[in-house]
């Protein structure tokens, strides 16, 4: 696992979700650039905080967010082995945010 700051624009509606346990979590995909290319992240959070701010975006908005990233791999509905990223949220911004906290001279609070 990779320690990992990304930002990009969301690439789907973000979902509340329900684990079995009943813990609430939340989740989206992102667009990422990475070269000249673009990759797509999974984001997914239990903090209730990066929830809350995950959930006020939508298809298209900028984001950045703090976490760790893994490779994953999956079996797509054609038994074709797929390959991705997925990024295990503590923190989400907005674009705003991001630069209020950076102009704040603020950059490790937690709770803009």
């Amino acid at each position: 696992m990779i320690a990992a700051l990304l930002s990009g624009e969301l690439s789907s509606e973000p979902t509340e979700r329900t684990a079995s346990n009943g813990n609430r979590f939340w989740t989206a995909s992102a667009r990422v650039a990475a070269g000249g290319e673009a990759i797509f992240v999974g984001i997914t959070t239990f903090d209730a905080k990066a929830g809350a701010r995950l959930m006020t975006l939508h298809k298209g908005s900028s984001l950045a967010a703090v976490g760790t990233l893994e490779a994953t791999t999956w079996t797509d509905k054609t038994g074709a082995e797929r390959k991705g990223w997925r990024l295990l949220a503590h923190e989400v911004l907005t674009v705003h945010q991001a630069r209020k906290r950076r102009d704040a001279g603020d950059g490790g609070a937690r709770d803009a």
